[in-house]
C-alpha cells in the first residue's frame, strides 16, 4: 500500500467578518486554512462540520460547540443542516472549485450565507513512472483527486475504485462503477480496500 498525491492543498490569504453567527466545514482543510492564516475566532461559534475528521480537526482547534452531521455528503449535509441554521447567519469556508450545491440548498432555505475561498486543490504533474500498475484498489477522497488523477495517467480498467462521498463517485462514475465508502475517513476507506 502507498500513498499517491495526484494534488496539493494551497491555502488562500483572507480575512473573516468580526460577527460570525456560525461556520460550515466541509473540509478540515478550511480548519488549517483558519490556522494558516492566523485568525483568532470565538471558540463558542457554533460549527457544522461534514464528518468525523472535519470535526475533529475543529475540536483540535479549539471550537466546543460541534455540530457533526449524520450525512458525509455535501448535498446531503447541506439539507440536514439547513433546518438548524434556517434565518442565521453563517460563514462557509471553501475550497476554490465545489462540487455540491450546499450553497444554493442552504441559501434557498433561508439560510443567510456568506463563503470565503479558503484554499485550492492544484493538481501536480507526476512522471508516468508512478502510475499505479493494472489491478490496483485506488481511494479518492475528492472530484478533484480523481481528475488529478486521470489527468496524469488517464485511466485503467483493471482499477478498483473506493471513494469518499457521493459527489467524488459521480465523478469516477465516467471511468468506473466506484464503492462508496460509508464513514467519511480515508481509515475507513483503507479498511474497506483491504477487505478480500
Amino acid at each position: 500500500m502507498r500513498q499517491l498525491a495526484v494534488c496539493e492543498i494551497k491555502f488562500l490569504k483572507f480575512s473573516l467578518p468580526a460577527q460570525i453567527g456560525a461556520l460550515i466545514f466541509t473540509s478540515k482543510n478550511a480548519v488549517a486554512a483558519i490556522k494558516f492564516n492566523e485568525i483568532s475566532l470565538d471558540l463558542d461559534t457554533p460549527v457544522y462540520a461534514i464528518g468525523e475528521p472535519c470535526a475533529a480537526a475543529a475540536r483540535e482547534f479549539g471550537f466546543r460547540g460541534i455540530y457533526t452531521a449524520r450525512h458525509g455528503h455535501g448535498n446531503e449535509f447541506a439539507a440536514e443542516i439547513a433546518p438548524l441554521l434556517q434565518g442565521a447567519d453563517a460563514l462557509y469556508l471553501r475550497a476554490r472549485e465545489t462540487v455540491s450545491k450546499l450553497e444554493q440548498i442552504l441559501s434557498s432555505a433561508g439560510v443567510r450565507l456568506q463563503s470565503v475561498i479558503a484554499y485550492e486543490n492544484c493538481v501536480l504533474s507526476l512522471p508516468a513512472a508512478a502510475k499505479p500498475p493494472q489491478g490496483s484498489t485506488l481511494i479518492f477522497t475528492s472530484p478533484k483527486n480523481v481528475r488529478g488523477f486521470t489527468a496524469n495517467f488517464g485511466w485503467d480498467g483493471g482499477y478498483k475504485a473506493i471513494c469518499i462521498g457521493r459527489t467524488t463517485a459521480s465523478v469516477l462514475s465516467e471511468f468506473c462503477e466506484p464503492i462508496i465508502c460509508e464513514r467519511m475517513s480515508i481509515k475507513s476507506c483503507v479498511d474497506l480496500a483491504l477487505l478480500p
